[in-house]
């Protein structure tokens, strides 16, 4: 019989997030709130640019990505992300301190 790690009653375990690997130049970045925020530009070590329409492109963290997701609509084969999502509404996402390209 194997043993069970023990971890204490309320403990909040990490969850395991999107890497720098699922994101890709040219996926969509939407808002918490299913708002557009821009593309992505570049992707360098743990963080990403995002290019914002009408607004400075930013330098976003991974650890501010909720997920990645499909919206192509393939059924068929492997299905790769099309989105980036960020953990942050719309409206808060120049009020984070990410610096601007």
């Amino acid at each position: 019989m194997t043993e069970q790690p023990e971890h204490e009653e309320g403990e909040v375990l990490k969850a395991s997030g999107p890497g720098p690997g699922q994101i890709n130049v040219g996926m969509d970045v939407t808002s918490l709130d299913g708002e557009r925020v821009g593309k992505v530009k570049e992707v360098r070590g743990e963080e990403f640019l995002v290019d914002r329409p009408l607004a400075r492109d930013l330098w976003v963290p991974i650890g501010a990505v909720l997920a990645t997701q499909d919206y192509s609509g393939n059924v068929r084969g492997p299905v790769q992300p099309t989105s980036v999502v960020l953990n942050v509404s719309a409206a808060h996402v120049d009020a984070q301190g990410w610096r601007h390209a």
